[in-house]
């Protein structure tokens, strides 16, 4: 078999599983169990299920459909050197996003305590670092041009 070609079914069974792999295997399912034990211990799990269900459903009914729509707007509006640096500027602000929705929205914040579990304005913290992001795209976006430019030149 050459390097290009991938192994058949049949191949990939007979191959030995070495013992770095069971030992990930158990340490795997022992993290799953460790997390659905806390679930249902310390949790309501039918509000669980509600929340998972209904995140299911935005997801694949609003957040999908648009990404789609941004990814093909993307490749039929845009250069071909620029859509790479543009795709990791989209990608990279999502995942910030994603990530400090929470915190820019105070969920942290206990009207109950004299003091903030959020001592930031993470707002502006998130306004600076996906400047930075776009920053890097730009930048890239620069190097992409100038080596299309000077490979047709």
């Amino acid at each position: 078999m050459s390097s290009t070609e991938l192994p058949t079914p049949e191949a990939a069974e007979e191959a030995p599983h070495g013992l770095l792999m069971w030992a990930a295997l158990v340490v795997g399912w022992a993290g799953i169990v460790f997390g659905l034990h806390g679930l249902v211990e310390q949790s309501n799990p039918p509000a669980v299920l509600r929340l998972l269900i209904g995140a299911n459903i935005v997801n694949d009914a609003i957040v999908v459909p648009i990404v789609l729509l941004v990814a093909v707007g993307v490749r039929h509006v845009l250069p071909g050197w620029l859509r790479v640096p543009v795709d990791v500027g989209l990608i990279a602000s999502a995942v910030v996003t994603l990530y400090a929705y929470p915190l820019v929205g105070s969920w942290g914040k206990s009207p109950r305590a004299g003091f903030s579990r959020l001592p930031w304005n993470y707002a502006h913290g998130l306004a600076a670092v996906l400047c930075a992001v776009w920053l890097v795209c730009g930048v890239l976006a620069l190097w992409s041009w100038r080596r299309a430019h000077s490979a047709s030149a």
